[in-house]
């Protein structure tokens, strides 16, 4: 392997993004294959380089038309880019993630035109991708997340069995765990929410909303003592968020914490104005 190689292959896994990006830009000038061309793409993407991104895949996909995991970039980029108007990128990734799936209809392709459908409000097209993606494999338990978020007003048992098989299949799947929990504390299951948000935490203790999540279970199960600790951790980790400040100011209020309250609901207010 060339040395160049080695060196933007170990910077990429230290974490090292820009040096990486740098090292694969070198690479792909004289890159014959496109591998370092992708490379180098999919970190601009990263970086948040689009005008790069694209130059470097669209030279990828003059090279080789026909590879999906070209498109599929190509779409990613589409689907993040900020420098251009929002529905026509969206609509420009679509089209990149319909031409790979013609070329290998496969899950994780599925899962990333349904979730460009649901940001171009076309919903029953992305259930229709997700739903394809899990009867494809049923493993595949990022689709299940997304069509669990589709399912939640109209089928909210069928989106807690969705996030109930997602978790069984990565236990670390934070954000399921923490819309089951919101799930399942909304279905009157207070025990199985409060094992699924301290999950969340088990894998993040410094999840934000997590810990917000757990604070008001907490209070609704009248463990003050408890839910008041997990608040303020929670306040402290995004102290300027409006709606944390008026949760715990409400909690405060209700066990009898007057002055503290009043000065957080003053602090929700001068936030909300300054932003």
């Amino acid at each position: 392997m060339d040395s160049l190689q080695e060196r933007a292959i170990a910077a990429e896994e230290s974490g090292d993004s820009t040096l990486a990006f740098e090292l694969w830009g070198n690479l792909a000038k004289t890159d014959t294959e496109s591998v370092a061309s992708l490379k180098y793409g999919a970190l601009a993407i990263q970086l948040e380089k689009w005008d790069v991104a694209e130059g470097a895949l669209m030279e990828a996909s003059r090279r080789h038309p026909r590879a999906s995991i070209v498109m599929v970039l190509l779409g990613k980029l589409w689907a993040h880019r900020t420098d251009q108007d929002r529905t026509q990128s969206l609509q420009i990734a679509k089209q990149w993630y319909v031409k790979a799936l013609e070329r290998k209809r496969i899950a994780p392709f599925l899962t990333l035109l349904g979730a460009v459908c649901v940001r171009l409000d076309q919903i029953p097209e992305a259930k229709a991708a997700f739903e394809e993606a899990i009867a494809i494999d049923p493993e595949y338990d990022e689709a299940m997340y997304n069509l669990a978020v589709l399912e939640e007003k109209n089928d909210p048992l069928r989106c807690i069995a969705l996030l109930t098989r997602a978790v069984e299949i990565d236990p670390d799947y934070l954000i399921a765990h923490q819309m089951l929990g919101r799930k399942l504390q909304k279905q009157g299951d207070l025990k199985d929410a409060e094992f699924h948000f301290r999950r969340c935490l088990e894998i993040d203790p410094d999840e934000y909303w997590s810990n917000l999540y757990l604070a008001n279970l907490l209070g609704v199960l009248g463990r003050n003592e408890e839910a008041e600790k997990a608040y303020r951790h929670a306040i402290a980790l995004k102290p300027d968020l409006e709606g944390g400040l008026r949760f715990f100011a409400n909690f405060l209020k209700s066990i009898g914490k007057n002055t503290e309250a009043a000065a957080l609901r003053s602090k929700a207010i001068l936030t909300t104005a300054h932003n």
